[in-house]
């Protein structure tokens, strides 16, 4: 148990870590509204990355999702992308904690770390979802992320402009989406 004066300073670290590569901002998260209606049977499979705000964890290319159902209720999370020709593979764990909101999401990918929010704000199941997550930030501000995925490697840029429409419309600074690489992908 030596460890634990430590564990604040340790926090503290992973907490600038962990916002280096998201989008900080001011004052609370913004107020969204999530998928009314959420089907999870209709969302599992695998998700291509389009669109996403800067992220300390992801640095490659062909960066995919892949959602499926365990036994336990509980949703395993396959992320994989290329890095430098080598594919790398994370797996986490997710669940919705209210069955009246389904579409809020829980993830995480280490046993240590608590869960983070995985809202998805809005989906056809059979072509898009817009994902947000937005946390606080000592009392004083925000950590946001956000993803746009498609069931295919390209997206009409119609959707997703509808898509930044209806995220800017919540107050979410569309400016930060960085389209991702998936050229060359096998």
């Amino acid at each position: 148990m030596a460890f634990l004066p430590l564990l604040p300073l340790a926090v503290a670290l992973l907490s600038v870590t962990y916002v280096e590569g998201q989008v900080p901002g001011f004052g609370e998260c913004p107020t969204v509204q999530v998928q009314h209606d959420f089907d999870l049977s209709q969302y599992l499979g695998l998700w291509h990355e389009i669109e996403k705000f800067p992220f300390v964890f992801e640095a490659g290319k062909c960066v995919t999702a892949n959602y499926t159902l365990k036994s336990d209720g509980h949703i395993r999370v396959e992320n994989s992308e290329n890095v430098n020709g080598q594919v790398q593979v994370a797996v986490g764990d997710a669940y919705s904690p209210d069955t009246k909101e389904s579409a809020k999401l829980l993830v995480r990918f280490y046993d240590a770390t608590p869960y983070g929010d995985y809202w998805v704000l809005k989906t056809d199941y059979k072509t898009y979802t817009l994902i947000w997550s937005c946390g606080g930030l000592l009392g004083f501000g925000n950590v946001q992320l956000a993803w746009i995925l498609a069931r295919e490697r390209e997206l009409d840029p119609s959707v997703i402009d509808e898509l930044h429409k209806l995220a800017a419309g919540y107050g979410i600074d569309v400016g930060h989406f960085r389209k991702m690489d998936q050229t060359g992908c096998i």
